[in-house]
């Protein structure tokens, strides 16, 4: 409610308040004939002012009560944009690094083309016969992509990734453009068209993103309940990546899974 609107009211029923007052106060002038005429008008009037207070204060406190909600929404807001911002440097920095391990492991083969233009990547499929390449036209698309997946529109950046594996199966950001694919439909809560779009990633051959994929199978597993797939997934994880990150992943999940009676 506005202040002024707020104002208003408690001037007005403050008003009457006191209006409803003034005849009990002339009642005490007149004769004692009307003593019991008066008397029953004041407790009349004592009781309407009763109730007029008890509005006044379930008002003030209903007030109260909305300022609260409002600042508890502010402070969830708040506090969402944060874990929004939080989430979109968390994939641009995943990206990044991504990134720029394709790059050191392209070095000796850009080396060896000049470096026309065209970065070059080690064969990410196993149908691939040769050296896969990044075009330019090919890296714009697929930013574009990735910039609505940091924004959290992650419907329409699957859509957009499933359109640029149609145009450009063969290119070296295919298996990257796969796993956001899944990671998407992760965060959307699609668990069963996420494990079969994480393990798709599975199959492109030295994939950067393989031991993320394989960490994400895990945890699909244990949202749908099924543990001992879930175990199974996250110990392979450990085993063949030891010391790395995911395998200290895998690690805390089968520590959380353990202290559930997983």
């Amino acid at each position: 409610m506005p202040v002024r609107h707020r104002g208003l009211l408690l001037t007005v029923l403050l008003a009457f308040v006191a209006g409803s007052m003034v005849p009990a106060a002339a009642e005490e002038r007149l004769p004692d004939r009307r003593a019991v005429g008066t008397s029953a008008r004041t407790t009349s009037s004592s009781t309407q002012r009763d109730n007029l207070l008890d509005l006044l204060q379930q008002l003030e406190a209903l007030q109260a009560e909305v300022r609260q909600l409002r600042n508890t929404t502010e402070v969830q807001g708040h506090e969402l944009e944060q874990l929004k911002n939080r989430q979109r440097s968390l994939y641009d920095d995943l990206d990044k690094r991504l990134r720029e391990t394709e790059r050191h492991a392209s070095t000796p083969a850009a080396a060896a083309t000049g470096g026309a233009g065209i970065a070059s990547v080690p064969p990410t499929s196993s149908a691939a016969d040769g050296p896969r390449t990044v075009t330019a036209a090919q890296q714009q698309e697929y930013d574009a992509a990735f910039g609505l997946m940091k924004q959290g529109l992650y419907e329409k950046a699957i859509k957009a990734f499933r359109s640029f594996l149609v145009k450009y199966p063969d290119s070296g950001l295919a298996d990257n453009a796969q796993y956001w694919i899944a990671e998407g439909n992760y965060v959307l809560r699609n668990y069963k068209l996420a494990l079969e779009e994480f393990t798709k990633v599975l199959s492109y051959n030295k994939s950067v993103k393989t031991p993320d994929a394989m960490l994400k199978i895990g945890y699909v597993h244990y949202e749908l309940g099924a543990y001992d797939k879930a175990r199974q997934a996250l110990t392979e994880v450990q085993q063949r990546y030891p010391g790395t990150p995911v395998a200290r992943l895998a690690g805390t999940r089968l520590e959380k899974m353990k202290k559930e009676g997983h």
